[in-house]
């Protein structure tokens, strides 16, 4: 069993370009099972590199977790540029070793935030018929539940945007960047050891 930080919270934050090497570390160290239930398939490594390559899109909107610093969840938000037509599709993974510490369901209901936020009617997601634990997050948003041959597909309908939730949108964008500066800053002022010299 793995040791983790004493944190009862995880940080989160959008995504950027920036983040796409951490993102492609996360997408890496999934285990073969979470690979599996995140893709829908078996995947290997070249296709994650090309996966992640292609989220920098318009339309999309990635939401990480974060724990002591390192990326242990990735919230995809994807279709938003036809999304008050069609709806838009919600996607997460989350490292096996940072599983059931409520690190899905917080990354989860930000990009829920998100898309309330963006006008969006419609959210569904697709997963395998094994995928307990995003089929409990799901269920926690009133959804409605409909059979696909190996996956199911889940939908529901986010609230109307509101003062609070633009609110809580806005207050963890700040926060979020008020906690990369510390940490940048404080890297900066930690004294350097110098090589003994010899």
């Amino acid at each position: 069993m793995s040791i983790h930080p004493d944190q009862s919270a995880p940080e989160l934050r959008k995504l950027w370009r920036r983040d796409h090497i951490e993102i492609t570390r996360h997408f890496l160290r999934l285990d073969a099972d979470s690979r599996q239930l995140r893709f829908g398939m078996p995947v290997n490594d070249a296709f994650i590199k090309s996966y992640v390559d292609g989220l920098s899109g318009e339309g999309t909107l990635l939401v990480g977790g974060f724990f002591d610093g390192e990326l242990r969840a990735v919230g995809e938000l994807r279709g938003l540029k036809q999304a008050k037509t069609v709806g838009a599709e919600l996607a997460l993974s989350v490292e096996r070793d940072w599983q059931g510490r409520g690190l899905g369901s917080a990354v989860f209901a930000r990009l829920v935030t998100a898309a309330q936020n963006r006008g969006v009617t419609s959210l569904y997601v697709l997963y395998l018929h094994e995928n307990r634990r995003i089929q409990r997050i799901v269920a926690k948003h009133n959804a409605k539940f409909r059979a696909e041959g190996s996956q199911i597909e889940a939908s529901f309908r986010p609230a109307w945007a509101t003062p609070l939730s633009l609110a809580r949108e806005i207050g963890g964008d700040i926060a979020a960047y008020s906690k990369r500066l510390l940490r940048a800053l404080g890297a900066k002022s930690t004294p350097q050891r110098r090589a003994p010299q010899g």
